[in-house]
């Protein structure tokens, strides 16, 4: 399958409604010249998405770039749907960039003293308290033995508790778990079962990527008595007017949802049928559903040290501490990306922007998901960079990279 735009009617519909998304804009919008960006260089971030539409590499795309609080580019490519264009204001399955939100969420009940970073888990999940961990190295092939430490809530925040999703040990001490993304009904089924899995390294001891902001959801709604979505939704996405950004997409909105698409053997896209929930339970490693425009005021809001329009959804130091580098002491390498990038809590760092051959600024962070959707936050330059499709494998040709570098490359001033 070719997935290709042309025409002088589907052009002026995407101006129409591009021109009618920034009148009702999440934020202030201004002209690139005036936000320092060269308007000539930032064309050819234009051309460069509209190439890749043209040539069959992504259906569609949205991208997004805000300055100093302010909306300085929101276009889209391409199409939602065979013959449907893209709106700037579609919803797209935004995967682990629900991430960042289940991680504010936590961070929430810190500041209100009811949590604390390095509290052990296991206080409130107490299906935690008798973890294993494989002796040697890799799981699941080395025998279990005692875990020496607690799980706590840094751990989760940093990917460095040794959860695994997808590797169970088969032992005689260990039932066999289902993988995190089964067949279960609850958020409370999800997490007893994972803890059934025998831990991949002691607590601490490295980052490895998996489900341990879904434990963080389930922790969020024990601590705070509210299920996890209710208790999102009331102290972050309804305060930030995010009304789009939900686990369930309404009836309502589903013909808004951008179709997924999964390049096969062949180099060909094939279609999927959106879904308007992504699990029976609500995914806090990546179930939410959003939109450019609820996901910039978020990103905003954390840009701005915790506050937008007048309301605080984190103290200006907890914003701090969350976007330093928490992988400082272990040992390289501590995670699948490149040594030039950190992590937070939550959020990618960037900590070395020499050896990283991206354009930017050290002390940028972000993070994206397997659903082709990333986001990029510059305290330094004040910038926020998005880029948006809805298509599997993440990131196809150099994606994020190519659109970052052509982000900055426009920025003169």
């Amino acid at each position: 399958m070719r997935t290709k735009v042309t025409g002088p009617i589907v052009a002026l519909a995407q101006l129409v409604l591009i021109s009618a998304a920034l009148a009702a804009g999440p934020l202030p919008v201004v002209s690139p010249a005036r936000a320092g960006f060269d308007p000539g260089r930032l064309d050819r971030m234009h051309g460069y998405a509209r190439g890749l539409v043209a040539d069959g590499k992504y259906p569609g795309l949205v991208t997004l770039v805000a300055r100093d609080g302010k909306i300085v580019e929101w276009q889209s490519f391409g199409e939602r749907a065979p013959g449907v264009p893209l709106k700037p204001d579609d919803i797209f399955a935004i995967a682990s960039l629900t991430k960042i939100v289940t991680t504010v969420g936590a961070l929430v009940l810190v500041e209100e003293g009811r949590l604390g970073i390095d509290d052990p888990i296991a206080t409130h999940l107490p299906e935690f308290k008798d973890q294993k961990v494989a002796q040697g190295s890799p799981a699941p092939f080395a025998p279990p033995v005692d875990a020496v430490r607690p799980i706590t809530l840094r751990h989760l925040l940093t990917h460095t508790a040794g959860l695994s999703g997808s590797t169970p040990l088969k032992d005689a001490d260990i039932p066999l778990p289902r993988r995190v993304d089964g067949d279960f009904t609850t958020l409370a089924d999800m997490t007893r079962e994972l803890a059934a899995h025998t831990l991949q390294h002691q607590p601490g001891e490295k980052w490895v990527y998996g489900p341990a902001t879904d434990v963080l959801g389930r922790l969020i709604e024990v601590v705070s008595g509210k299920p996890f979505d209710v208790f999102l939704d009331e102290r972050v996405l309804r305060p930030l007017k995010m009304r789009d950004t939900s686990f369930a997409v309404p009836p309502s909105k589903q013909a808004r949802q951008v179709t997924m698409h999964v390049r096969q053997a062949d180099g060909s896209l094939a279609a999927m049928a959106p879904k308007p929930r992504q699990h029976p339970w609500p995914s806090g490693s990546g179930g939410l559903s959003s939109t450019p425009a609820d996901y910039v005021r978020f990103a905003q809001m954390l840009l701005d040290g915790g506050e937008l329009d007048g309301v605080r959804i984190l103290g200006r130091k907890t914003v701090e501490l969350m976007t330093q580098d928490h992988l400082h002491g272990l040992a390289k390498p501590t995670k699948i990306y490149p040594v030039t990038d950190g992590f937070g809590f939550g959020v990618e760092i960037r900590s070395d922007v020499a050896r990283s051959g991206w354009l930017g600024s050290q002390g940028t962070y972000g993070w994206n998901g397997a659903t082709t959707a990333y986001c990029s936050i510059d305290p330094k330059e004040r910038l926020i960079a998005m880029v948006w499709a809805q298509h599997a494998p993440n990131a196809e040709f150099q994606l994020y990279e190519r659109f970052n570098n052509l982000v900055y490359q426009a920025l003169v001033r």
